[in-house]
């Protein structure tokens, strides 16, 4: 077992004075939030604020291949970002850099949103009404860490699942829609 910042550098999310408003084309950065951060990636159709933050954007801008954790809410959950904008995101939020040559983001994502995580996570809650966990607890989480091919059959394994249920989703989306136009038109017809 190893420490997660043995292997991570971890850092929160900026700090906002105000509350939060889309300010559209004005806006000089995209705002990830907590509630946009689901076990299967980022929130479906999610249209990200744009903001211009009152302090220095400086190492806050999130990029690609680093973790995004909610520290709050209903449920801990971890994406990896891999998006193509420039972004930051709240300080109920932690951002995680991997050191690579040890640990593959995607397998930590994995592990932050498995059972084991969970576990962990569960431990470690210093919510009552809402989950939280600390940034300090999360930097001493102890991880299995097999060896790094070992860690990229596990990706593999579980990118595929989320890509195969992304599918069933869709389907699931498709019938629902089909299956209301269809008892729809029928109601039509016998209402005249």
């Amino acid at each position: 077992m190893i420490k997660l910042k043995n292997l991570t550098e971890i850092r929160l999310g900026m700090a906002f004075k105000s509350a939060i408003k889309d300010l559209g084309k004005q806006g000089i950065v995209s705002l990830i939030q907590a509630k946009d951060i689901l076990p299967e990636g980022l929130s479906y159709n999610l249209v990200t604020p744009t903001v211009n933050p009152e302090s220095d954007l400086g190492h806050h801008i999130i990029k690609k291949g680093e973790l995004l954790i909610r520290l709050r809410g209903p449920v801990f959950s971890s994406i990896v970002f891999d998006k193509n904008y420039r972004a930051v995101t709240t300080n109920q939020v932690a951002v995680i850099s991997c050191d690579d040559s040890k640990i593959n983001p995607y397998y930590l994502n994995w592990y932050l949103n498995s059972k084991h995580g969970r576990r962990y996570f569960d431990s470690q809650n210093e919510g009552t009404n809402i989950n939280k966990i600390s940034s300090k607890a999360l930097n001493e989480m102890e991880i299995m860490l097999p060896s790094l091919e070992t860690q990229l059959n596990i990706t593999k394994v579980h990118n595929n699942w989320l890509k195969q249920r992304a599918i069933h989703q869709q389907l699931i989306s498709n019938g629902d829609m089909m299956n209301e136009s269809i008892c729809d038109a029928i109601y039509m017809d016998k209402s005249k």
